[in-house]
C-alpha cells in the first residue's frame, strides 16, 4: 500500500492552490467560467467548500531519474504538478533557466508549455507528479540544454 505522509500532502495542497492563483493572475484559468458542484457540508471543511466539475481528473506518475537522466521536452495540455521525494530533480519551461528542487520541493509546468523533467548530471531524483490531459512529446533535450545554466536557489 502507498503511504503518504501529511506533510507531504499539506506541500501538495499549499503549492497547488499557489500556482492556482498564479496562474489566474497570469490569466492562465479563467476560474470564471468554470463550473462547480453545490457546496459540500462536512465535518473536515469549514466555509464554502465547491467541488469543481471540469478538469478535476488527473494521472499520476511516479519515476526515479538516476544522474544524467531526462524526458523528452513535451506538453501537458493541463499543466503538471512535480514533487521532488528524494535526492535533486530538474526541470525547464521552454526558454528558461535550469530550475533544481529537492526533497520536499515542488515545481509546476503550465498548461500548454513545453518542458522537461529528470536529474542532474550526478545526482538522482525521484519524482511523483500529476497532470492533467493528453501529452505531446516533441524532441530530445540535447546536452548543451541539459547542461545550461541553473538557476540560483531562493
Amino acid at each position: 500500500m502507498f503511504k503518504i505522509s501529511r506533510r507531504v500532502v499539506t506541500a501538495c495542497v499549499f503549492s497547488v492552490l499557489g500556482v492556482s492563483l498564479a496562474a489566474q493572475t497570469a490569466g492562465i484559468i479563467d476560474l470564471t467560467k468554470v463550473t462547480y458542484r453545490d457546496a459540500m457540508k462536512s465535518a473536515y471543511f469549514q466555509g464554502t467548500v465547491l467541488p469543481v466539475v471540469e478538469n478535476s481528473t488527473g494521472t499520476f506518475a511516479h519515476y526515479k531519474f538516476t544522474p544524467n537522466a531526462r524526458t523528452q521536452w513535451h506538453i501537458h495540455e493541463g499543466g503538471q504538478i512535480l514533487l521532488c521525494e528524494d535526492g535533486i530533480c530538474r526541470h525547464q519551461l521552454k526558454g528558461g533557466p535550469i530550475i533544481e528542487f529537492r526533497k520536499g520541493e515542488t515545481a509546476y509546468a503550465p498548461p500548454g508549455i513545453a518542458h522537461w523533467q529528470g536529474s542532474t548530471p550526478t545526482e538522482s531524483g525521484t519524482q511523483f507528479n500529476i497532470h492533467r490531459g493528453t501529452i505531446t512529446w516533441l524532441n530530445d533535450v540535447t546536452d548543451a540544454e541539459y547542461n545550461g545554466p541553473v538557476a540560483p536557489r531562493k
